[in-house]
Parts: C-alpha cells; structure tokens; sequence
C-alpha cells in the first residue's frame, strides 16, 4: 500500500508541479542540461528528438569505413564510446541521478558494455564478473543462480540487482544475450536505490532500438559439442519512424564438459519505444528465459572439522548425477515513460515485474571426513519454487544555477514488492550412499520424486524509498553530492495454510554525502561517506527463535579514491572501509546479531590502450575481510570464509596492424587464498587461470560485416575451487559449500550483420 501510495503522490505531484513550470518557465532560474545530444549514427537516446529531420543516409552502418579497415561497432546510444576493445566507457546510470560521467561521480564504478561483452563471447554473469577484480559469485544454488557482491560483502536476493534501474531476482540465469550493458557500483548504495546489502549494486541495461534497421545473426559452438544460434535484430518504422523495435532470440543447446551433462538455453526478448512526441517516449520490454542445467558437479558441504581437500578434476563423472540439476524459467515485462518538460526538467517512470520460478534437483555431497570421504544426497524442490519482484522507479530531474552555482537536483521514490513462494509438499531427502572424492560415484537416478507440486506463499516483503539529490558544483575545482533515501520496510511471513505468522515493519534514513576536488580537468578526487539501512534477516529453520526478524541492519562505508583520464587511458583508485553487522546463531541457537564484519581494501583499475594498438582492461583488489567481535574467541577478528585477501584481473588485446581487423586477446586472472571456515583452521589455496582468444572483422559486399571468434578458456585447465561460502548469507555457524571451477573449455562463434 505504501508503495502503491508512494509513487502515486510522486506521479500527481510531479505531473502538477512540471505543468506548472512549464507555463512559467520564465520565473525559473537559468537551467542546463549536460546531456550530449547523439550524433547521426548513434541509436536513438529517452531524450531525442523523434520528430526531428532525418538525412537520407540513415546509418552508421551504411556509411562503413573503407575496405581496408575493419567495421566498426554499432554507435553506442548514449554518446559514449568505448574504443574499439570497449575498456573506456565514460558515463553510467546512479539510479534516480540518471546518467553521469564516470570521471566526476564519487563512486567506484565498473561498466562492461555491449563492445566488451560481444568481445568476450560471455553468456552467463560469472563470465563478465571475472574481469571485475573487487566482484565475486557467490555460487548459493549454483554458479548460474549465484548471488553477486563487490568488495567481500555478501548480497541479496532482490535488493543488490537491477534491470534498467528496477529491481530483479539476482538468484536465477541472467540472458546476457539481451543486454546492452553492465553497470556495478561497489559498496553501499542505499541512498541511491533503497536499503540493500553493501554488496554493491549491479544494474543491467537492456538492448534498445536501434535509429537504422540492423540485422545480426550469430552461431557458435562450445567445447563438448554444445551448439548456439543467436539471432539481433532493430530498426525503426512508421511515420517518422517513431516505433523502434530490438529483437533477441536464442537457442543454445547441447553435452557439458561431464558425460551425460547437459546445458539447454532459450530467450527470447523485445524492447519497443514510441516516440509520442519530440519531448515523450513510452519503452515496452518483455523477455522470457528458459535455462536448464543438469549433471554438472554438485556442491561439496562440510563442517568446522574438516578440511577442504585440494580441487579435483571437474570432469570426473560422480561428482555431479545426471538427474541432479536445476530449470529456471524467468518471465520479465515492464515499460518506462520519459519525458521532457523543456530544456530544463526531465522526467522518468517505470514498472516492472518479474515471475522466476526455480526447480530445484539438488544433489549435494557432504565430506565425512579429513581422507576425502562424502556422502551424496539429494533434496527435491526445497528451496523457494518462484520469486515474484514487482518494482518502481519515478524521478524528476533538473539542473539550476543560483549565483553561479550549479545544482543538479533530484526527488525521487523507488521500491518493490517480492513475494516468496515455496513447495507445498517435496519428497524426502535421498541417501545414495559414500564415496571418495579419489573416486566418485554414478548413482541411479531414484524414482517417484516430486519435481514440481504445489505452491505457497511464504512471505511477502515490500520497501519504497523516498529519494531527494543534490550535486552541487562550486567552481571547476570543488563539487559536492548530497542524496538521502527514507526507507519504509515491510515484511509478512504464512504458514502452509495462509495463516499470518508473523509481521514487521521498520523505517530509517540512508545517506550518502561526498565531496570532490578536480585539481585539473582530467582528474577528480573524492572523499564519501555512506550509511545504508539493510531488512534485518530471519532466525533459520533448527534455531531457537525460527522465524524471527531481525530489526533491519545499518552498515556504513568511507572511501577516498582518485579518477584520471589520459586521452585513451583511464585509471581509478580507491580506498574504502565497510562495517556490515552480522547475525548468525552461536553456541545457544540463537539467531541474532552478535558480531562485525569489518572489510577494509584498496582498488586499482587501467584501462585502454596503453601502447599503440595494444589495450588493457587491469585492476586488483586488496582486502582484509573481518569478523569482530563475535563474543567468541575461536571467531572474533577472524577471516571471512571465502573472500580472497587478493583479486586481480588482466585482459589485454593486440591489434594487428598489418591485418585490420585482426586482433588477439590473452586474460590472466588471478584469485588468491582464502578462509576455509569462520574459525580459520585452514586456508584454500588460490588459483589463476588463463584464458587466449582471437577475432577477426572484415566487411562483405553492399556494407555487410562478418566476425569470426575463438576462445580457449582456462587453457592450463587449472582445478580450482570456484566458490566457497558460509552455510548461511548471515552466518549459520559450522556449515560451508564449496564450488568446482570450469575446465579447460574452447568456443568459436560466427556472426554476420547485415
């Protein structure tokens, strides 16, 4: 109700208020607005003129460069070049702040855009977040059904993860194939987007229409005989061609790198804008993702007492069962409305609604002992079945100087509901047996299981946010960003028969204050400071107080960091210190807060081309992740179970000058050791991979264009263990999941646009 109300009021006020401008525009004080306006062969951006005079030659693409120079990319809609490789993008999206440059926001940001993302061949979220050195997957369900998180802290399921600004399940595949860019902040944003995790905010944008009719189809081939067919296509019709269409479909189906694994991927997606106006512009989008997954290597569970032995071969059937795996089904639709008022206030409004439902088979083996020794299990349809997210955004937005001092102000709301529904009924859990993890075992698949009955809902948890910015230019030196949220937060917990439970309902402030200083044009130092309100966890099943929740939780962050920009070279800087509280259940099973995480580290990132045709995408991360004052000494000012003290990351691409079009690629990542357990009895080894690849570009007849790829992942096929975390995101004591990396895995693709 209070969402609904919220953003109803917001929608009136602004409606009223913007009309009033409007009319009187005169009375108002001198107002600008920054944002470039796209040249002719860029897609169309919310803020062009769709009724404006069109030239007769429509496209970037028709206008190709000589036959002795490769094709270049499709223009990016936001005037934002990336360079050939994609390493320098220069804006992103904060939230209600709509779009800023990289270079002048007190924020450490990372954006992988739709260049970078075609670049890499990626198709899941783990394979953009290896080239984030402060980002990690922690795979609770899965690699693919992972929960993201920067700088060590762990995230949410709803609140930490966006698409287009609007809140989205985090813990389902993600379509990389429908998505234009990725956007991650690190640390706390509560200000900007409501109370979340300070595991950072990942924000996707999804492909929009292009201005010139485009038309691409790819296929690829993978390792183990799995085959891909993408299909991209976008243009605009109608009078003035003021209707915009971008269409993606996908099929990828085919054995994993595990006999008798398999992988089955489908998409199929649509962004729609009508310009109704030169000032106006409605987006329709809707998507729906089939991702199936089966046979691939189970977690590996154990206790306090017992060490992680080193990764095995991810390859050797028995670690994962043929029958075990997961089907995900993610429904996503929503529009947005964007309007201008005149040149000095700008307005947007969306919804957005997505159903994933999750069928779990989950096999999962538990270590016994110190000699390697697990037994495999299986749990059908435990976890919750489907997440429903209903989310908002409205903001008004407008730049006024007042004696020569520029504001860029914003009033805001943004919120969701998300409904939590689980399995009414689940077949026992099965014991197959034991094996050793020197030699694992295929059991028969069982029989009479419940794959997929009834549902109930089990909770239902809604906040909204009332957001209010200013960023305040002084002079070219000095800048300052003030924006605070107030948090309403709701939750309400059923039984198997509809019967309430339980209720809660809190309300807090989450600000974020920041203060730059430009000592030349292309550098910008910051100092912030951020507090952020978080939704309090629940007492997990077994503990005393099962069911309860927790009064909402307050982290805070300080960071300093320095941004510079050498002509096709970006480099950031950042130091940042995090306190999170933490709430687990201790010696008398009781749930609730009783300790401090405390992430202290340094970032380092460059980007771009360093040398002549010689580019890098590098950055590391130093961390000392910490647990404090637990109340017990075996895990008070104690290593955080999974979080690497190291992360680095470096992708480097030549350019062959002598062969335009030609370019060669090589990635090193490198992760280092990590807390085993919450009591650090031992440490998991680190690990680094490399990965080579190759691309080459040419141009067909009548301006078409063709792009081959080949790309060797993991090409020293290192075991590594992928993942390792705690049994519980809020800390259940004793219990931890680790994951199995990928092997050595090779992928060649073919597209050809026209």
């Amino acid at each position: 109700m209070k969402s609904t109300l919220l953003v109803g009021v917001l929608l009136g006020s602004t409606s009223y208020g913007t009309l009033a401008l409007a009319q009187d525009a005169g009375q108002l004080p001198t107002i600008t607005i920054t944002a470039e306006k796209p040249k002719a062969n860029q897609q169309r951006n919310t803020t062009q003129n769709a009724r404006g005079p069109r030239r007769a030659t429509r496209t970037a693409r028709q206008a190709a460069p000589p036959q002795n120079l490769p094709p270049q990319p499709l223009a990016s809609p936001y005037g934002d070049d990336s360079g050939p490789s994609g390493f320098t993008p220069k804006s992103a999206e904060v939230g209600p702040l709509k779009r800023r440059a990289l270079l002048d926001t007190p924020l450490a940001i990372t954006v992988l855009d739709k260049t970078f993302i075609e670049n890499r061949g990626a198709t899941s979220l783990p394979d953009l977040l290896k080239y984030i050195p402060s980002a990690q997957m922690e795979a609770r369900g899965g690699p693919d059904v992972g929960r993201p998180q920067t700088r060590g802290m762990q995230g949410n399921v709803v609140s930490n993860s966006h698409l287009d600004g609007m809140n989205i399940v985090a813990t389902t595949a993600q379509p990389i194939e429908m998505i234009e860019r990725l956007e991650v902040i690190s640390g706390l944003t509560g200000a900007f987007y409501g109370p979340a995790s300070p595991a950072g905010m990942f924000n996707f944008i999804q492909k929009r229409p292009t201005d010139s009719f485009f038309n691409r189809i790819t296929g690829g081939y993978s390792t183990d005989s799995i085959g891909l067919v993408h299909g991209d296509f976008g243009g605009r019709v109608g009078a003035d061609k003021a209707f915009g269409y971008r269409i993606n479909l996908l099929k990828e189906r085919g054995d994993g790198y595990v006999k008798d694994s398999n992988l089955d991927r489908e998409l199929v997606s649509g962004a729609f804008d009508l310009h109704l106006t030169d000032k106006t512009v409605i987006e329709l989008n809707a998507s729906r993702y089939n991702f199936k997954t089966f046979g691939y290597p189970a977690g590996f569970g154990y206790g306090n007492t017992i060490r992680l032995p080193d990764a095995p071969d991810p390859t050797r059937v028995g670690y994962g069962q043929s029958f075990g795996g997961s089907e995900l089904e993610t429904t996503t639709y929503g529009g947005r409305i964007k309007h201008e008022f005149n040149e000095n206030w700008s307005f947007t409004g969306g919804m957005l609604h997505q159903t994933a439902d999750r069928l779990f088979t989950s096999v999962s083996n538990t270590m016994l002992d110190n000699a390697g020794n697990y037994r495999t299990s299986m749990s059908p349809s435990t976890a919750a079945g489907r997440f429903e997210v209903l989310s908002n955004t409205a903001n008004l937005n407008g730049t006024v100087f007042t004696g020569g001092i520029k504001h860029e102000l914003v009033i805001g709301t943004t919120g969701y509901t998300w409904d939590i529904y689980s399995a009414l009924n689940s077949s026992p859990t099965i014991n197959f047996g034991t094996a050793n993890i020197a030699n694992p075992v295929q059991w028969p698949a069982p029989v009479g299981l419940i794959q997929d009955g009834l549902r109930y809902l089990g909770s239902s948890n809604s906040q909204q946010v009332a957001i209010v910015g200013d960023t305040i230019t002084f002079n070219s030196y000095w800048s300052a960003m003030l924006v605070g949220s107030y948090n309403w937060i709701d939750t309400k917990n059923y039984n198997r028969l509809g019967a309430v439970t339980g209720t809660y309902d809190a309300e807090g402030f989450s600000p974020t204050i920041a203060i730059m200083f430009k000592p030349v044009s292309n550098v910008t130092t910051y100092v912030a400071y951020a507090n952020s309100l978080e939704q309090g966890g629940s007492a997990p099943i077994g503990t005393v107080n099962e069911g309860e929740t927790l009064a909402p939780y307050r982290s805070k962050q300080f960071e300093a960091g320095i941004k510079a920009n050498f002509g096709k070279v970006n480099a950031t800087f950042a130091a940042f210190q995090i306190e999170r509280p933490f709430a687990f259940a201790g010696t008398d099973n009781v749930y609730k807060i009783q300790g401090m995480q405390e992430n202290k580290g340094l970032e380092f990132g460059i980007h771009g081309e360093v040398f002549r045709n010689f580019n890098v995408y590098g950055g590391l991360t130093l961390l000392d992740p910490r647990l404090k004052d637990t109340g017990v000494p075996a895990t008070s000012n104690t290593k955080v179970v999974g979080v690497p003290d190291t992360q680095a990351n470096l992708l480097m691409e030549y350019f062959i000058e002598r062969f335009p079009g030609l370019v060669f690629s090589a990635n090193v990542h490198y992760t280092g050791e990590r807390a085993g357990n919450n009591i650090n009895s031992f440490m998991v080894k680190g690990f680094t991979t490399l990965d080579l690849g190759a691309r080459y570009s040419m141009v067909l007849p009548d301006q078409n264009t063709a792009t081959f790829r080949i790309f060797a992942n993991n090409i020293t096929n290192e075991h590594y263990w992928l993942s390792i975390f705690p049994g519980s995101i809020n800390g259940v004591v004793g219990s931890n999941t680790a994951f199995l990396g990928a092997p050595r895995e090779v992928k060649v693709s073919a597209s050809v646009t026209f």
